[in-house]
């Protein structure tokens, strides 16, 4: 893979450009923003019309109770199959689970990761895949935000030590928005590979690169190719989806990318067509970098991109037609 191809700038933004101390700032600047709709009145935002959404759900208690307790609780495992052209036939049949999302320190709790662990263990999969956004916190203060930003990160330590298969992990935005290194070291004691524009072997002709967060990492996809051998099945993990026209646009390698990041819009509203994803519904509000791949598998060309609904919530703790997921592929040959 070419180091030199050119990057879109729509979709990865020349951060590396940018010194540490100018970088820590931004990704600063960017997670106050993302939080201050929370203390005070603002002009609409995505965060603003999520919570209204929140209370017209919440106009009747039937309404309220499902949305808000029922529906978040219900982890939905789907199985998805992933037919590959040129996938070894010695890797048809193999299985992987993806988690995404988990937002620990919001709506998301310990005992919550710890179960859903548990229901992986009982999937007979061969990899567990978790696709960034561990850890967010509701907290004004600069200082005390970042303390119970690691203590919540500390929290998943022995939820994620539960899992009986390998883990490998990308960052998300809110992984990088607060400081990328306490979730480094998290995942260092939770016995989790963490992919920073790197790819590793997972099975004879077949690997998995991971990507930085285009929205607050350094994303480097040829980077993260390098070690790949001409010819291998390679699987790409981004946290954000549209990350996905990069790698159509760059002509990479790569027959299936996984994301997370938009948590299928959280509420979904009935719609009489299909969509783009084949789904009868449709989110009001989606975040940046997940507006044209927002859920589920989309096939374009031979390359595949799918995008986990997500364990937590965040930044409403609603859900509705729009259930946390755990998903489990079955490679097979196209």
């Amino acid at each position: 893979m070419n180091e030199q191809m050119h990057l879109s700038s729509a979709v990865e933004p020349a951060l590396a450009s940018s010194g540490d101390e100018r970088l820590e700032k931004r990704l600063e600047l960017a997670y106050e923003q993302e939080n201050a709709h929370s203390f005070g009145p603002r002009l609409i935002s995505r965060r603003s019309l999520m919570w209204m959404i929140g209370g017209l759900l919440s106009t009747s208690a039937v309404g309220a109770g499902y949305a808000r307790f029922v529906e978040p609780a219900h982890v939905q495992i789907d199985s998805v199959t992933l037919a590959i052209a040129g996938l070894p036939a010695s890797c048809a049949g193999k299985r992987i689970a993806q988690i995404s999302d988990i937002h620990i320190g919001a709506y998301f709790q310990p005992e919550d990761a710890a179960a859903a662990i548990q229901r992986v263990n009982q999937l007979d999969v061969d990899l567990l895949m978790l696709t960034g956004d561990f850890v967010t916190v509701r907290e004004r203060d600069r200082s005390r935000r970042s303390e119970l930003r690691t203590q919540a990160l500390m929290s998943l330590v022995e939820p994620l030590r539960l899992a009986q298969m390998p883990m490998v992990a990308v960052s998300g935005n809110h992984d990088h928005w607060g400081g990328v290194d306490p979730v480094v070291r998290m995942l260092n004691e939770a016995g989790v590979r963490l992919l920073r524009n790197e790819v590793m072997q997972i099975d004879d002709g077949l690997w998995l690169a991971g990507v930085e967060d285009v929205w607050g990492g350094r994303p480097d996809l040829g980077a993260a190719l390098r070690d790949a051998p001409a010819g291998a099945t390679t699987l790409l993990m981004s946290h954000s989806p549209d990350y996905f026209d990069n790698v159509i646009q760059r002509n990479a390698p790569i027959a299936v990318q996984f994301s997370g990041h938009t948590h299928g819009g959280q509420v979904r509203l009935p719609r009489p067509t299909p969509g783009p994803d084949g789904l009868f519904s449709y989110a009001l509000i989606v975040p940046e970098y997940g507006k044209r791949y927002p859920i589920g598998l989309r096939r374009v060309g031979e390359r595949i991109v799918y995008t986990n609904r997500g364990l937590g919530s965040w930044p409403i703790p609603y859900r509705f037609n729009c259930p946390p997921e755990i998903t489990v592929f079955t490679l097979q040959q196209a």
